[in-house]
């Protein structure tokens, strides 16, 4: 039986819609040429897939001229209709050709993505690996052959196929924004189009009056920011019209989900501009996410005399990882020290960073001092002594435009709740090599692979580290508050909080006993921390409360900081893209008062 050109199933996709795609489909396994049934063993499995798939090559020809015929079955004829598309890809090309052959340009062509769930999604990488897998074995046999009948006089080694990259699920170049200056964007131009006023009106909790009848003054937006009407109405949409479990059924909701789900992961990956959808995982938050690193990276690579280096000014969910991850493998723990102003001194850098330096955590930006940190520039010098890099961004991210490529970073987190999303949610961002050899340290569920008493092997990344039941109403709607900070965009929120920093330091300075921490307001985002010396920092938040004005105290999680600076609490203000003038004036004006009396 002839197998069917890419051509002719293109032709035949063009005016189909879903329902009549799914049909062809199964037309397209029914034709499947028949399978040989002593090639129906454990060792041509394709192992990952929810359903039985077989594939084995047939080769014409000798050497890298050879050419490669793709023979496959499955149990499952809407599985055995994409191997009909795969056999129309790959039929005829050499093992060079089929290694440079973008396979995923065919799906996207055929929009075929209602149709690969993330279970097919899954085993089709196993089909594409295994395919890329034997036409790799075939060119180190034909280099291997090649070299015997030469007369070289020194043997070459020749490495181990490297893994091959199943189904490569990566987007097209993206054009890097330009890095973010030491010094804050404020410009005319980003504040363009900027109306706080009209954002405001987005958050319904803002625009609720009080007992009090005043409308609350909300400034710790550090420890979480206010949801807009958007991400709110995201997640009611959900949980009222489609609501199923993802990654489970094949139903009109399953699909749904599934789709949404896997769109809040593409929302992310663009813009943080990662390399591929895959190097996103869902995580319940920043904490989480690092100590997943931690375990899963960190327990696998660190060793004894290995030294782990991080700073004072991190919050505990990036020091104490670290700190017990040292403790237990036998690592020596540094830090990066600070400038008096409370940056990372890098003219000390060399003081701490060595070639014994297996892993530098940071944080984006301090939430408390509110210092951003240059990141690329740490990651530039971490790279010059083989160091791994890992970002907390659970600040930066909501405020600082981000570029995980072109900081080349390995690994940044962040949380959904602090960039105007919901709660129990956050992201793992991994470079797919570091994502490839980390150990998943949570087990069950769409994670695995296959399972037997002996021994259980795992899905590819991301599932790999997706164990359970993840958080999906909340991890589409933190796809929307995504694409709602896009709307506004970075550089103008960055610009309008830089504004009100500004502001707020300027009239905080003159307030007698003021002590402000961290830098000034060029190299900071939108936090200022202080404290009083007549005021307590939480009798402070206490009295402004009665105002109804919201402002964090304690220690912020930064307990070694809090040492280092001499202080047992201070007191936090934080901005969000609702936040105006005024309400810096309102809390300016209320501790000028208290002060006073």
């Amino acid at each position: 039986m002839t197998t069917l050109t890419l051509d002719q199933i293109f032709e035949e996709f063009a005016d189909l819609d879903r329902s009549e795609q799914t049909q062809y489909l199964m037309e397209l396994g029914y034709d499947l040429p028949p399978f040989p049934e002593w090639a129906r063993t454990d060792e041509n499995r394709v192992h990952g897939c929810q359903s039985q798939v077989w594939l084995i090559t047939g080769i014409q020809g000798t050497g890298e001229a050879a050419t490669f015929t793709i023979q496959a079955d499955s149990d499952s004829n809407i599985i055995k209709g994409l191997l009909a598309i795969l056999q129309a890809a790959y039929n005829g090309k050499t093992a060079r050709e089929i290694l440079r052959y973008d396979i995923l340009s065919v799906f996207k062509t055929l929009d075929l993505q209602h149709h690969i769930t993330p279970q097919r999604r899954n085993g089709l990488r196993g089909m594409v690996d295994r395919i890329q897998t034997l036409a790799q074995q075939h060119l180190l046999r034909s280099t291997d052959a090649a070299e015997a009948t030469t007369q070289a006089t020194q043997p070459t080694a020749v490495a181990k196929p490297a893994p091959s990259c199943a189904v490569p699920m990566t987007r097209p170049p993206v054009v890097p924004s330009a890095a973010l200056a030491t010094s804050v964007v404020s410009s005319a131009e980003a504040l363009t189009g900027f109306d706080v006023l009209a954002i405001r009106r987005q958050f319904p909790v803002l625009n609720r009056p009080l007992p009090s009848g005043r409308l609350p003054v909300y400034l710790d937006s550090a420890a979480s920011a206010q949801k807009p009407a958007v991400v709110i109405d995201k997640e009611r949409e959900v949980e009222e019209q489609y609501f199923a479990n993802a990654h489970r059924g094949t139903y009109q909701f399953g699909l749904r989900i599934d789709e949404e789900f896997e769109g809040a992961r593409s929302t992310i990956a663009q813009f943080l501009n990662a390399p591929a959808d895959t190097s996103i995982v869902f995580t319940p938050g920043t904490t989480i996410g690092l100590n997943m690193v931690a375990m899963g990276w960190g327990r696998k690579f660190v060793q004894a005399g290995d030294e782990v280096l991080i700073s004072v000014m991190e919050h505990h969910a990036n020091f104490v990882p670290w700190q017990q991850l040292a403790k237990e493998r036998g690592a020596v723990l540094k830090l990066i020290p600070l400038t008096d102003d409370g940056q990372l001194d890098l003219d000390r850098l060399d003081d701490v960073l060595t070639r014994r330096t297996r892993l530098v955590a940071v944080s984006g930006m301090s939430n408390m001092l509110g210092t951003v940190n240059p990141i690329r520039e740490l990651t530039a010098r971490a790279r010059d002594v083989g160091a791994c890099v890992v970002v907390d961004a659970a600040q930066s991210v909501p405020h600082l435009p981000c570029d995980v490529q072109a900081d080349d970073v390995d690994f940044l987190v962040f949380s959904g709740h602090k960039i105007y999303g919901p709660t129990g949610i956050g992201v793992l961002y991994g470079k797919p090599e570091r994502l490839d050899e980390m150990n998943p340290v949570f087990f069950g569920g769409h994670m695995i692979q296959q399972v037997a008493v002996e021994e259980s092997t795992w899905s590819a990344v991301p599932a790999k580290f997706e164990a359970g039941t993840m958080p999906i109403v909340q991890a589409i709607a933190l796809g929307t508050a995504i694409r709602w900070v896009q709307n506004i965009g970075l550089s103008a929120l960055h610009a309008h909080e830089y504004r009100l920093v500004t502001a707020a330091m300027q009239r905080l300075q003159q307030i007698p006993g003021m002590t402000i921490y961290g830098p000034d307001a060029s190299r900071r985002g939108g936090i200022v921390t202080f404290r009083l010396k007549s005021i307590h920092p939480e009798d402070l938040a206490a009295l402004l409360d009665h105002r109804d004005i919201f402002t964090r105290h304690g220690h912020h999680c930064t307990m070694p900081l809090h040492s280092w600076l001499g202080v047992s609490a201070t007191t936090r203000i934080s901005f969000g893209a609702y936040s105006t003038l005024e309400d810096v004036d309102t809390v300016c004006q209320a501790i000028e008062e208290m002060v006073a009396r």
